[in-house]
């Protein structure tokens, strides 16, 4: 054991021999990276003791208490119709009760007033080209 503490004695001694002669041959030099690590040592001592921080309270925000006066009712939803179907099956082909059902003859009024709106639109698409 003794053994063992006289080598590592050994290497101390001769890393501060080392540490000194570089020192004396580079004094801005050795004066620059002991400030450095300086530094890194203050700056690593107070990131643990900012991080270290388990004790902090969470902040209470000021703000205004609710206080009810009545008791809360949630509202009714709103009422489907009688025959609404909210899903169905749909089929590839409809019977002509059910397409006569809901199928609506357009009137001349409503033919002129598609025919206007495709005008337009066509008209727009071919303004634009050169």
């Amino acid at each position: 054991m003794k053994e063992f503490l006289e080598k590592i004695k050994d290497i101390f001694i001769d890393l501060k021999d080392k540490l000194l002669e570089f020192y004396e041959e580079n004094k801005k030099l050795s004066i620059i990276i002991l400030s450095s690590i300086i530094v890194i040592l203050i700056c690593l001592i107070l990131l643990i003791a900012l991080v270290s921080k388990k004790d902090k309270e969470p902040k209470k925000v000021p703000g205004q208490e609710l206080v009810l006066t009545e008791k809360l009712v949630v509202p009714n939803g709103p009422e489907l119709p009688r025959d609404y179907n909210p899903s169905r099956q749909t089929k590839d082909k409809w019977t002509d009760q059910e397409a006569q059902q809901w199928f609506t003859i357009p009137g001349d009024k409503e033919i002129e007033a598609l025919s206007k709106s495709n005008d337009n639109l066509i008209n727009e698409i071919i303004g634009a080209a050169p």
